[in-house]
């Protein structure tokens, strides 16, 4: 299998999710790059890109009570232009807001096809 081959795969899954998902969008904070002697240290700042998902309640085989909740879900993200989220990271799909608890990026040979997020309310 070549790279190609999963680079063609990151665009049937965005497809899937184009199709059946929705527009949300992912939020975080972070430091500014300029120092401000006002405050004391560097600001936050939120940055925010765009992204398209679908979420699903978890499933219950992945529920251990601590790491991953039975009230947690499964959010399944469009890996086309997405920079990968990190724990604390925020996404909102349909006007509901969820934090990110854990990442995984499906990407065989190095190429990101699909990144599947366990988010909380």
């Amino acid at each position: 299998m070549s790279m190609t081959f999963y680079a063609e795969m990151a665009y049937v899954a965005d497809d899937i999710l184009r199709e059946f998902g929705a527009a949300g969008t992912l939020t975080y904070k972070t430091r500014s790059g300029e120092y401000d002697p006002d405050l004391g240290d560097y600001p936050e700042v939120e940055v925010t890109q765009g992204c398209t998902a679908v979420v699903f309640p978890v499933d219950q085989k992945l529920v251990d009570g601590t790491t991953v909740l039975s009230t947690d879900e499964q959010a399944y993200l469009s890996a086309i232009g997405l920079s990968i989220p990190e724990p604390t990271h925020v996404l909102t799909l349909g006007g509901v807001a969820r934090t990110v608890v854990s990442v995984k990026n499906l990407a065989p040979a190095g190429t990101s096809v699909l990144v599947e997020l366990i988010v909380r309310r």
